[in-house]
């Protein structure tokens, strides 16, 4: 995964920035089978982007969960 450059036009629009980032955790939980439904770019917050991750079910954060904790172990 990559960052934005701090001179690329998301990084200047905090709305933009929140809607690409939902997008980029949206993406990359995919890759490991998740799906957080309600993961979403919202309004930005004190001039910063904000995402909006929302509930998922006990059944998705037990994965979630085991893919951080292994991608933890792994470095």
């Amino acid at each position: 995964m990559t960052s934005i450059p701090a001179g690329a036009p998301a990084a200047q629009d905090p709305m933009l920035h929140g809607i690409n980032a939902a997008q980029r955790l949206i993406a990359a939980l995919a890759l490991h089978g998740l799906k957080l439904a309600s993961v979403r770019g919202g309004y930005p917050v004190r001039n910063r982007g904000f995402v909006e991750l929302g509930g998922c079910t006990a059944e998705v954060a037990d994965a979630l969960a085991t893919v951080l904790e292994e991608a933890h172990e792994g470095k």
